[in-house]
């Protein structure tokens, strides 16, 4: 019986804690990777590319809240929080054009992995839904600081219909 002492131990100590990473892991809605970047006037998109840059839209387990992430892989660094007061400017529906999207604007709530910096960005995206080829996002971002980014991306894979769903629910959460 001793000998169990340090294996329920162990086994105590880290189940709670690989449960909770299991609660808190991220469900990506929407990932685009960047294949075009300005900063404030400045062509960035070798930078962006050689980092492996992407965006993507994703939600915590059991949570409504959609959170922005833009991912430096290959710099080991991102800048990742939640968005708000999401603006639903068109819905784009497949009728009117051959794809479905949304063009929108939003605040994101942002902190650096990096510089440990933090603040609020506005924000205003097209995001075009399983556009097989060529620019399926569009993203042009206002820092705190005044910084100017503009991203366009394409799709890794499908948007997921979550994202849509989650962002039309946060306009018509803020209209009621």
């Amino acid at each position: 019986m001793h000998k169990l002492f340090p294996i329920i131990f162990i086994f105590l100590a880290i189940v709670p804690k690989t449960l909770k990473a299991q609660d808190n892991a991220r469900s990506i809605l929407a990932k685009f990777t960047v294949v075009n970047a300005i900063t404030n006037d400045r062509d960035t998109t070798k930078e962006l590319m050689e980092a492996g840059a992407y965006t993507a839209f994703y939600s915590l387990k059991n949570t409504d809240t959609v959170y922005l992430a833009n991912v430096w892989p290959n710099q080991n660094s991102e800048s990742i929080g939640p968005i708000s007061n999401v603006e639903i400017k068109k819905n784009i529906i497949a009728s009117e054009t051959k794809y479905n999207g949304i063009i929108f604007s939003f605040d994101w709530h942002f902190k650096d992995s990096y510089e440990d910096d933090q603040g609020v960005a506005k924000v205003n995206a097209i995001m075009i839904k399983d556009k097989p080829e060529g620019i399926a996002f569009a993203m042009k971002l206002l820092g705190p600081d005044n910084e100017f980014l503009e991203y366009h991306g394409v799709v890794d894979g499908a948007i997921k219909d979550r994202i849509f769903d989650l962002l039309l629910k946060s306009k018509i959460e803020l209209e009621n």
